[in-house]
């Protein structure tokens, strides 16, 4: 028996803050500045500051996210905070860019990647040419990430950018904005370009009035701008992205749930292994991705709630962590691929990992109550549940949680320490060859 077993005493689905967080989703993304984005697409960023009704449905939102997460994820993976994610202002226009060191630099991600520079889209280019008329430099970077999808591998290319006339670029970028301000100002878009996305799938069709507008035209023509392909540097990005941190002398509060794989994981930093395949670049790329779409998932949900949720430092001995709160009770998230929601009566069974994690953090912080929210991927509409989850004794949990530190301090074996649960988890645990779980 689990341990989310032995100590859980109850589990309500909490509807009232399933919809507020509902709300929060709904509301993210949404600008007031004008944007390097907006001019991109300026009519279907009118439509998105005007027509806040029109949102994208659950799968559609959910890729977004996972886009939007994924980039935060892969710049920090390769540069560091003081260069990732820089904010930028030039005429009144406001931008992010995902990288900026020397020059910029730029990701995408896409779910089809044509061959050569024709990969390098237009609307990418012109994305990066005006962050480079922004910050001076005629040099930019373009990594282009095919995702991984229905069991096709993922693709990452890279090109190096020479913008010949920054100056042309930048008359466009003050031709869009003053467009757009009047677009908003008389609350009509007629004078607006179509949209990139008006053939493809767009959300605001049958309001926008693509099909009557003037061609978008490009902010940084072809012959303005010089693209290489450059497999050297993702050959480099490649060995950061695959090159595994060491693990510090801290334990995590995941260490608990998961202690045989701390162990593991401790002792694989010091041991060379000459005969191991290539890096797997592809399945480092496609867990940032569903790394960085949980991330910007729970941005959304917590930020769009001001005020409600707020991060407090828990300890024991050589553990530290933070303990994540939404209106006073510790809340964790978790994303999952079942195509079904599970049962309440089956969670605790199903999910132990989750209920252990939760139960750990209740326990440091001293709260009686816990909340998991679960998010069903492949779930059509209705994606997520909220659970107010309750315990037995917090007691219990301490002991349990300062049993298996001592055991991690003091240097105990795999064998010795709790398998990880359920019993399903070793089929897809690259460890599970060193980790002995599925024997335990």
């Amino acid at each position: 028996m689990s341990l989310a077993e032995r100590v859980v005493s109850g589990l309500d689905a909490n509807r009232t803050i399933k919809d507020e967080l509902s709300a929060a989703l709904t509301r993210q993304g949404r600008r007031r500045r004008l944007s390097v984005t907006d001019l991109v697409n300026p009519r279907q960023a009118f439509f998105q500051r005007t027509r806040p009704d029109i949102q994208p449905d659950p799968e559609r939102k959910q890729a977004m996210l996972a886009g939007t997460g994924f980039h935060e994820v892969f710049g920090r993976a390769v540069s560091t905070e003081e260069f990732v994610e820089q904010f930028v202002e030039f005429q009144g226009i406001v931008g992010k860019i995902d990288i900026y060191d020397d020059i910029p630099v730029e990701l995408k991600t896409t779910a089809s990647l044509p061959a050569g520079t024709a990969a390098a889209r237009p609307s990418y280019i012109d994305q990066l040419g005006m962050y480079c008329t922004m910050t001076g430099r005629d040099e930019g970077r373009l990594f282009v990430y095919k995702r991984a999808l229905y069991g096709r591998p993922g693709a990452l290319k890279g090109f190096d950018l020479h913008f010949r006339n920054l100056r042309e670029v930048e008359r466009e970028m003050v031709r869009r904005r003053d467009l757009f301000r009047d677009a908003l100002a008389r609350n009509d878009p007629s004078a607006l370009p179509r949209c990139e996305w008006f053939d493809l799938r767009c959300d605001y069709r049958a309001v926008c009035g693509c099909g009557t507008a003037d061609p978008l035209g490009r902010v940084v023509p072809a012959a303005a701008v010089r693209i290489v392909e450059n497999g050297e540097r993702v050959a480099a990005m490649t060995a950061l992205l695959t090159d595994a941190p060491p693990r510090g002398r801290e334990f995590r509060l995941n260490d608990l749930v998961f202690p045989r794989r701390a162990v593991i994981e401790r002792q694989a930093v010091a041991e060379a292994q000459p005969e191991e395949a290539d890096p797997d670049l592809d399945a480092a790329l496609a867990g940032m991705e569903r790394l960085g779409f949980g991330d910007a998932l729970k941005d959304a949900l917590w930020y769009g709630v001001p005020g409600a949720f707020a991060r407090i430092p828990v300890s024991l001995r050589s553990l530290r962590g933070k303990v994540g709160t939404f209106r006073g009770v510790p809340t964790i998230f978790r994303a999952t691929r079942k195509t079904k929601m599970v049962d309440r009566s089956q969670l605790v069974e199903e999910f132990p990992y989750y209920f252990d994690r939760i139960a750990f953090e209740c326990a440091l912080s001293g709260h009686q109550t816990g909340r998991v929210v679960i998010y069903y991927e492949a779930v059509k509409d209705d994606k997520f549940m909220v659970y107010d989850v309750y315990f037995r004794s917090l007691a219990d949990i301490s002991a349990e949680a300062d049993r298996r530190l001592a055991l991690l301090e003091g240097g105990a074996t795999p064998d010795q320490l709790p398998a990880c649960e359920p019993a399903w988890m070793p089929n897809y645990c690259p460890l599970d060859a060193r980790c002995g779980c599925r024997s335990a």
